[in-house]
């Protein structure tokens, strides 16, 4: 289940990064000769911009530690951006599918754009129990954080680090934090 989850967002960020690379290309064939491709911050203020990254980390959960991958796209406004996501996690016998909606608020300055991000996510959740049974389960959780954007790194990417308090709902509620770095191109 987690896995043709996974692999049906992964297929619809695809076609939306294709489809609208062909809108792209189609504006260019329409007499327009001189085409420059400017930087994120040259850009119309106006209109939104979309970027697609991914990260990895370490992830803390239950006084243990392990690792974090995650898939994102971000429509970013002038002022805030909305960011779907798919995350995973590891910690020892737990692991974690997580597909979240983030709403972030940005604080714009020229080279470094810091952040805070709040949101909702459907978790699927494996662990063992203490007679090593497999347990699954799906719940929703909360995510709160924040982060830095390099953004004068180059033309067309920056880089980002960012940390999350995640908060999976249940009886008992999981805890845990996230410490991410990655990369996030222009589409």
């Amino acid at each position: 289940m987690k896995l043709k989850l996974f692999f049906a967002s992964l297929i619809i960020l695809v076609l939306f990064t294709n489809g609208y690379s062909q809108f792209k290309l189609q504006n260019l064939d329409k007499g327009k000769r001189d085409f420059v491709v400017s930087t994120p911050l040259e850009r119309q203020a106006g209109a939104p911009q979309v970027f697609l990254g991914a990260g990895a980390g370490i992830a803390y959960f239950r006084t243990n530690s392990g690792l974090n991958v995650g898939l994102f796209a971000e429509v970013k406004t002038e002022t805030f951006s909305f960011v779907p996501q798919a995350n995973y996690w590891k910690v020892e016998d737990e692991n974690n599918f997580e597909a979240a909606g983030l709403v972030r608020l940005r604080f714009k300055t020229t080279t470094i754009e810091p952040y805070v991000d709040g949101g909702i996510g459907l978790n699927f959740l494996n662990r063992k129990d203490s007679s090593k049974n497999s347990i699954s389960e799906t719940k929703v959780g909360l995510d709160l954080g924040g982060g830095l954007d390099f953004i004068s790194i180059g033309t067309n990417y920056s880089i980002f680090i960012d940390a999350k308090y995640k908060i999976i709902i249940g009886d008992p509620n999981v805890t845990g934090y996230t410490l991410t770095g990655g990369i996030k191109f222009y589409m």
